[in-house]
């Protein structure tokens, strides 16, 4: 029992939490505005969003909107011209205009005026309509006006205060355009209050669908982020495994990794790996003289020199352990991989990192061995490791600062 109500209690405080966090990215407490550049950021997605559902929209409305004038000689026949002359002579041409502003990107800022021009330019010319014929048929025009209001305030994605507005400038044009008609009072009364029903109606489903689009909207936005904090602490957890904290360069851990990755892609493939092993000359020597301080800083130097000189994306420049590196080197023979590790021991006796401990040069140097094999069933990996560390051993044996092949 207590443990359920620990876990409803922590759901209900992150909840809390989430929702104080959401929060603070609105403006007003009826979350139906974002604070600063979210808005617009909002409404440039929305105009993504709505831009050709909204094109499509119209080219069904304008279709059907045509298709109605036969519906108006249905129920006028000779006295049809007066309301033809409005669907066809100004209401019609509003449309298609209305339909050349979404082709423009211009329009595409300001989609939902538009969409709120096109409802209103329909709704009041439909009006117009129903004032213009005999009143036993305006009842019809009415209805049809009512529909055109509902469908349009709820299929078109309008924003809350969108639709207010044209709520509100429809209930207006049609108390001005029913009012004065002495007949069927009751009639036009009722039909004055179920419009403002419907426009209430509308309001408040806009209202609640204005809302679920801008949370979902901020969950995509928080989720994002998350998303790209997540990413960064990948990034710094991948450092921490591959990279080595004092040199910059990869660690042993990674090497062992890409060396096997690379033993097995050369076998496949048919092609040589090549291996440089490199140590930096009495090593501990310049730690006695210079101190610890001093050396870890020469070997950052060295591994940074070493590093420059490994230029090819395949290549991959190691600290294998202390004051040891390692290069792994795709696809070269030993004579080639012998030429760049000379030019790894004239790069880091270039440094001129004095050396007061060496007994071959006055500044630090390295030596390196190279070992070359094409994988196959006569070796393995270690063999590739162990024949450049022998060679390695040799150039030290044969007096330092030099490259040896085994």
């Amino acid at each position: 029992m207590t443990e359920a109500l620990e876990t409803k209690n922590e759901v209900e405080a992150d909840g809390q939490v989430k929702s104080e966090l959401e929060g603070h990215f609105y403006r007003n407490r009826l979350r139906l505005y974002f604070a600063g550049e979210m808005e617009a950021r909002y409404r440039r997605y929305c105009a993504r969003r709505d831009r050709r559902y909204v094109r499509n929209l119209l080219n069904i409305l304008i279709a059907l909107y045509v298709l109605y004038g036969a519906c108006d000689w249905f129920l006028l026949q000779h006295e049809v011209g007066p309301v033809w002359l409005i669907r066809y002579g100004f209401a019609l041409p509003g449309l298609i205009l209305l339909w050349l502003l979404t082709r423009f990107n211009l329009a595409h800022r300001h989609l939902e005026k538009v969409v709120v021009v096109g409802l209103l330019w329909l709704a009041l010319t439909t009006l117009v309509m129903a004032r213009s014929v005999p009143v036993p048929v305006m009842n019809l025009y009415l209805t049809s006006v009512l529909a055109i209001v509902m469908a349009g305030l709820t299929i078109t994605r309008l924003r809350f205060w969108h639709t207010v507005f044209t709520g509100v400038v429809y209930l207006l044009a049609t108390a001005c355009v029913v009012l004065p008609v002495e007949q069927n009072s009751r009639y036009l009364i009722y039909y004055l209050l179920l419009s403002v029903g419907v426009v209430l109606f509308c309001c408040v489903a806009q209202y609640s669908a204005d809302r679920s689009g801008r949370r979902e909207f901020l969950q995509k936005i928080i989720i994002h982020r998350k998303n790209l904090q997540l990413r960064k602490v990948n990034l710094y957890l991948r450092d921490l495994a591959e990279i080595d904290a004092l040199t910059g360069i990869a660690n042993r851990r990674y090497f062992d990794a890409v060396l096997d990755e690379e033993w097995r892609r050369a076998r496949r493939r048919k092609y040589s790996v090549a291996l440089l092993m490199c140590d930096i000359d009495f090593f501990k020597s310049y730690n006695d003289l210079l101190g610890h301080v001093q050396g870890d800083v020469c070997i950052r130097q060295v591994a940074q020199a070493i590093r420059q000189q490994v230029r090819r994306p395949g290549d991959l420049a190691a600290r294998y352990g202390g004051e040891e590196f390692a290069v792994i080197l795709p696809a070269l023979d030993a004579l080639e991989a012998q030429q760049l590790a000379q030019s790894l021991c004239d790069a880091v006796r270039n440094l001129q990192i004095p050396h007061p401990g060496s007994k071959v040069q006055p500044v630090v140097t390295i030596s390196v061995g190279v070992s070359a094999l094409v994988p196959d069933d006569s070796n393995d990996l270690k063999q590739l490791i162990n024949a450049a560390d022998e060679a390695l051993y040799r150039a030290k044996h044969e007096g330092r600062d030099r490259v040896c092949v085994h």
